[in-house]
């Protein structure tokens, strides 16, 4: 089975970050479960450039391209390539802002291709992606967006990703959520201990289904 992990913390190779601490457990479990496919993907490390959709990424047709144009598109049709043919996705990321990191974005603009990952028809949206396409979602943050009532009308991550994969026609989605971290009143290293049982377990469960 191929995997596909993504990093999506800007403090990308601080293994202190609950984010980048939990993908380091997650791929030794997946490995332990001899899981050995696996790609990982580092959205901020200098070293994995994502292109920016801009007004350029629109008008490729037509017209001759320039040298950097040209290198955004074959890495735009690489990560397109990657995400396809990848069986399984594991994500984890920080919450910004009530939202997404910019870098993840950024990379789901490249692969939201029509007629690559969905179409068009009269009225509606058709994905094309494999619906039986595992994908879970690992998400730190410093408040408790499911229960606090300042939070709970501001969980715009959770229904942004589910709504982008509902439209790529991916229908399993496995949410872990790692919060609280940053409130006063709660133990830090407690959230963050049931979260590598949760996450461990969910690993073995997973690989009961797909070993």
């Amino acid at each position: 089975m191929k995997i596909l992990q993504i990093l999506c913390h800007p403090d990308y190779d601080n293994n202190n970050r609950i984010a980048n601490l939990l993908a380091n457990l997650g791929e030794k479990e997946l490995r332990k479960n001899n899981f050995i496919d696996i790609e990982t993907l580092n959205l901020y490390n200098p070293e994995c450039y994502i292109p920016i959709m801009d007004k350029n990424m629109f008008n490729y047709d037509g017209k001759e391209l320039t040298k950097g144009e040209q290198q955004d598109k074959l890495r735009q049709k690489e990560l397109l390539k990657q995400w396809k043919n990848a069986e399984a996705i594991f994500i984890y990321m920080p919450l910004h802002n009530f939202n997404v990191v910019s870098k993840f974005k950024d990379y789901i603009d490249n692969i939201m291709i029509v007629n690559e990952t969905f179409k068009c028809e009269v009225e509606t949206m058709l994905g094309l992606d494999n619906p039986d396409k595992q994908v879970t979602f690992i998400l730190t943050s410093g408040g408790e967006f499911d229960s606090h009532i300042q939070y709970v009308n501001l969980d715009f991550t959770v229904q942004y990703v589910r709504g982008i994969l509902s439209l790529l026609g991916i229908e399993k989605m496995k949410l872990i959520r790692v919060q609280g971290l940053d409130l006063a009143h709660n133990n830090k290293d407690a959230i963050v201990e049931k979260s590598k049982e949760e996450l461990k377990s969910w690993i073995a469960e997973f690989s009961k289904k797909n070993n």
